[in-house]
């Protein structure tokens, strides 16, 4: 979709925009009109049509191909979609309660004096009375004190309660979160009565390495139990050791994605083990594979959540590209990582992770690369002043200041692309993460990567220098935590607010990324508005479609 010449082409998006397309009237139309089969056959049918029109040279033939490609792609994802989603009539009106047996796919972590345990997973056998149930999803939530504790991937035999939520429009907040997942039943006042089969040896072996990470990362730590919490909920996503007042200060400076274990996090241990890969010397192609592998190893173990695994995907994309020295760039693997990923579930399409996360690094690269480079070449300092007659001052300042713009612009961009979100799906306008990020992610990214050094030196059994690395990591959270506090006292650094329309939020934000899009395939040409109009268009978003208080 850009132009040839441009150093972010991505022909998968003639692709992945379809079918995202595909899918959301899937969502907003889960009723088709036509049989499946009917409309797969269509999909099919265009799509073979286009693959015969690209080959042919006349004018007609290169202006139908692509309508009848992108038509037969998002008749594709409409498919994809519904034909995971059948229907469950009359649960709404008549909970029953069953024994079946349940597939724990994930389990929340909480406080250990919390009376139920829950999470997700998939029924996979029930009796014959209730055999609509088996391959649904299923959020569970289980009494702890009369229950068997349950284990990520292990087999459960389930007493509770099933019943589906009413239907249309789930709110915003927790039953939104279990829609977009595709989560349609609840199983709720249950017990696990007991285990039908264990967890594999991949996972036991997760839970070993998660609790001896746990216990290194503590080292040196033990007086000051609050620093540990912050500085486990930074590395191991674990947000359940978090203070309200915590979650709320972060929440409110647009900086709680720091404990969500995703692209920063990812992209520093990535950083981090590609410099001790480099001074071992081990070649670039080879580093691939181990460098992959504990960056697997460390998604697997925080948790292994969807937005980890887009940051490994992405990750490993562009590490690929590079190592065979395969043409690609940063907006292609981004792309290929986002198709991959709805290829493997639909549904993530619509949380609030992949939405804000994609948005977020897609803006990056197409507006915030190019207004970094565009201010920075801006910043000329001492310009009258020959360069060989600098000194080192005069060096630091042209340094800095372009270091400090490019932060600035990519502050910018990330907060222009996750406005319609926040207000969408957390209610509040954090104009303060605009300088509260240029603080916080420095910050976290060292204490990020002082966490993964303690963790190369702790499992050998150099203890004590994890016990180093961790209190130079707990002076960073410390900072940043009260500088977090203290910023969300003054005034304007968040307002609470609300979209009109729930709708506005998913369109909003659609619309953002298109406008970036379109200036990025026009290389943000003055003429055509320069960078001004995804700027122009979040506030007009925030002017007319958004209620404060």
């Amino acid at each position: 979709m850009l132009p040839p010449g441009s150093n972010l082409r991505a022909p998968l998006l003639w692709l992945l925009v379809p079918f995202m397309a595909g899918l959301t009237a899937g969502k907003l139309w889960p009723a088709p009109i036509f049989p499946l089969p009917i409309i797969a056959g269509w999909a099919v049918a265009a799509c073979g049509a286009a693959a015969v029109l690209a080959r042919r040279p006349t004018a007609a033939a290169r202006r139908l191909w692509p309508a009848l490609l992108t038509g037969g792609v998002g008749l594709a994802g409409y498919v994809y979609l519904v034909a995971q989603t059948p229907p469950l009539a009359g649960w709404e009106e008549t909970p029953r309660e069953v024994t079946v047996t349940l597939e724990v796919t994930q389990v929340f972590p909480v406080a250990t004096s919390a009376k139920y345990a829950s999470g997700l997973g998939r029924i996979t056998a029930t009796d014959e009375l209730v055999a609509e149930l088996r391959g649904q999803r299923v959020y569970f939530s289980a009494i702890r004190k009369v229950s068997v504790p349950p284990l990520r991937s292990g087999r459960y035999l389930v007493r509770g309660v099933v019943q589906a939520p009413p239907p249309g429009p789930a709110g915003p907040g927790f039953d939104d979160y279990l829609e977009n997942l595709g989560v349609r039943l609840r199983l709720t006042r249950a017990q696990i009565l007991r285990e039908e089969r264990a967890p594999g040896w991949w996972p036991r072996f997760l839970a070993r390495t998660g609790d001896r990470f746990e216990k290194i990362l503590r080292r040196g730590l033990e007086r000051h139990p609050e620093t540990a919490s912050l500085y486990l909920a930074m590395l191991l996503g674990e947000k359940t050791m978090l203070s309200a007042e915590e979650q709320t200060a972060f929440m409110r400076s647009g900086t709680f994605h720091i404990f969500s274990v995703s692209g920063l996090h990812v992209a520093a241990i990535a950083a981090a083990l590609l410099s001790v890969l480099t001074l071992l010397r081990v070649p670039r192609r080879w580093a691939m594979v181990p460098g992959l592998a504990v960056l697997w190893l460390y998604v697997g173990v925080t948790g292994a959540g969807s937005p980890s695994v887009r940051a490994f995907l992405l990750i490993a994309f562009l590490a690929g590209t590079r190592c065979f020295r395969l043409p690609g760039n940063a907006l292609a693997a981004l792309t290929a990582a986002a198709l991959l990923t709805l290829l493997l579930d639909p549904r993530q399409l619509f949380s609030t992770g992949f939405q804000m996360s994609y948005a977020v690094v897609t803006a990056l690269v197409v507006m915030g690369v190019p207004l970094a480079e565009r201010w920075q070449a801006a910043w000329q300092p001492f310009a009258d002043r020959p360069a060989p007659d600098w000194r080192w001052w005069h060096h630091a300042v042209r340094t800095g200041g372009r270091g400090l713009l490019g932060a600035l612009a990519g502050s910018t961009v990330a907060f222009l692309a996750s406005t319609p979100s926040g207000i969408g799906y957390f209610r509040v306008l954090s104009t303060g993460s605009l300088v509260a990020n240029l603080i916080v992610i420095p910050l976290s990214s060292l204490a990020i990567v002082a966490g993964f050094v303690s963790l190369l030196a702790g499992l050998p059994g150099w203890l004590a220098a994890s016990g180093l690395f961790n209190r130079a990591a707990a002076v960073l959270i410390i900072a940043m935590d009260w500088l977090v506090r203290a910023g969300g006292t003054l005034p304007g650094m968040y307002f609470p607010a609300r979209f009109r329309a729930e709708w506005m939020a998913p369109a909003a934000l659609a619309a953002v990324v298109a406008a970036m899009l379109a200036g990025a395939h026009f290389r943000w040409a003055a003429h055509r508005g320069g960078f001004w109009p995804p700027v122009a268009l979040v506030a007009l978003v925030v002017i007319l479609g958004v209620k404060f208080g």
